[in-house]
C-alpha cells in the first residue's frame, strides 16, 4: 500500500488521499457512535434503531469496497484512530461472509506490526462466534444475556487478554453492566 492513495470509491470516484480515507473512516464512526446513542436513549423509537441498522449497512458496504481495493487499513497504513473506525465498522457490520474474510487480513497486519494485537483478537473472537465455536479472549457479549459468549479455556482467559491489551473480563462486565443500569 502506498500513502498516496488508498481506495477507490463505490460509483468509479477517483481514488482517495490515505488522509481523506482515513478522515472518511472516522467520519463514518463518529456517525454510528451518535445514532446509536440516540437510539440507546430511546429505546423505544424503532426507527432510530433502524437508522442505525441502516448507517451500519452503509459503512460495511463502504469498508468492503476499501478492503477489496488494497487489504485491510491498517494503523500503519491510516493511522490508529482510522483504523480502530474501520475495524468497529467491521464489527458492526451485518455481513458474516465480509467479517470471516476480514480475519486473516487483520491477522496479517498485526502480523506485521502494522496493527495491534488488540485488533486480532476482536476479529478472532467475531469469527469463532460467528462459526459457532468458542472465542478466546472474551470480546464477544451476547446482547441480550450481558454475559460473553463460550470462551475457550476460561482458565487462561486472563493472561490471553493481558497478551493482547485487554483489562480483565471480569472488569468489562462490570463496566458493561453499570452502563447498562444507567440506561434504566
Amino acid at each position: 500500500m502506498t500513502n498516496e492513495t488508498f481506495a477507490a470509491l463505490p460509483g468509479g470516484q477517483e481514488p482517495e488521499s490515505t488522509e481523506t480515507l482515513a478522515s472518511r473512516l472516522i467520519q463514518m464512526y463518529a456517525r454510528d457512535e451518535s445514532l446509536t446513542r440516540e437510539a440507546v436513549a430511546m429505546p423505544a423509537a424503532a426507527h432510530r434503531r433502524a437508522a442505525v441498522q441502516k448507517a451500519r449497512a452503509e459503512h460495511g458496504q463502504v469498508l468492503k469496497v476499501i478492503v477489496r481495493a488494497n487489504g485491510w487499513p491498517s494503523s500503519e497504513a491510516v493511522g490508529e484512530q482510522a483504523s480502530i473506525a474501520a475495524l468497529t465498522i467491521l464489527l458492526h457490520a451485518d455481513d458474516p461472509a465480509f467479517q470471516l474474510s476480514c480475519e486473516q487480513l487483520v491477522r496479517a497486519t498485526v502480523q506485521a506490526g502494522e496493527s495491534p494485537a488488540i485488533h486480532g483478537a476482536y476479529v478472532e473472537d467475531l469469527c469463532a462466534v460467528l462459526q459457532g465455536r468458542k472465542q478466546r479472549y472474551g470480546t464477544q457479549i451476547d446482547p441480550k444475556l450481558l454475559r460473553p459468549h463460550p470462551i475457550d479455556a476460561p482458565e487462561r482467559i486472563t493472561e490471553r487478554r493481558r497478551a493482547v491489551g485487554l483489562p480483565p473480563l471480569a472488569d468489562e462486565i462490570t463496566q458493561l453492566l453499570a452502563t447498562q443500569r444507567r440506561r434504566l
